[in-house]
């Protein structure tokens, strides 16, 4: 499995592509328009069949839109999140002057999984920085997007935040992972599940 970061959008969220030797690619978010992103999928020659997204606010989704409609790929989200995917307010995007919406084309919930070539994406839903949140597990990788940070974890002041669902969230589902499974979140460097059980002062 190969894993390659453009950070995108005004806040420079974290987007990652993520792919293996049969060259079907998968996305997690996308906050905004990347040319880089465009570039090196047409050089590399390879297919983006989804955007996984891993909540819906307008940092992580302001992309997606644009990239669906250049490479067809299916938007991928969770089923609680839905709401705030289709109102600009609750997004924040309205605020920054856009109105984004998304439409996902599959909702996803705890027990689903999707094969991307020959990887296995485990859905883990863990709300708290939103209603819908959810990370995404494949091997020893974890995208946590604004579930869990390197030392810290997700604001909690937004529609839908809670830092009791969220700091449960982290400790029942996410820490009872192997020490060794590596985070990719969406802000800051990566971490792993082991450091964060040790030093994070959040949870």
């Amino acid at each position: 499995m190969y894993i390659k970061n453009f950070p995108s959008g005004p806040l420079q969220a974290n987007s990652y592509l993520v792919w293996d030797d049969t060259k079907e690619v998968f996305m997690v978010d996308l906050g905004g328009f990347n040319e880089k992103i465009v570039t090196w999928i047409e050089r590399e020659g390879i297919k983006l069949k989804y955007i996984i997204l891993t909540h819906g606010h307008c940092d992580h989704i302001g992309g997606v839109n644009w990239m669906k409609s250049l490479t067809g790929a299916k938007v991928v989200a969770a089923a609680d999140e839905l709401e705030m995917l289709e109102d600009s307010r609750i997004n924040m995007s309205s605020a920054f002057g856009d109105d984004i919406t998304i439409t996902p084309d599959v909702l996803v919930g705890e027990e689903d999984n999707l094969k991307v070539g020959k990887m296995t994406l485990e859905f883990i839903l863990t709300p708290g920085h939103s209603k819908g949140g959810m990370c995404i597990k494949v091997g020893k990788a974890l995208f946590s997007g604004d579930t869990l940070f390197n030392s810290s974890v997700g604001r909690t002041d937004f529609y839908g935040g809670s830092m009791e669902t969220l700091t449960k969230s982290i400790r029942e589902k996410l820490f009872v992972l192997d020490d060794d499974v590596k985070v990719y979140p969406g802000h800051m460097g990566t971490t792993t599940i082991g450091y964060e059980k040790e030093h994070n002062p959040f949870v």
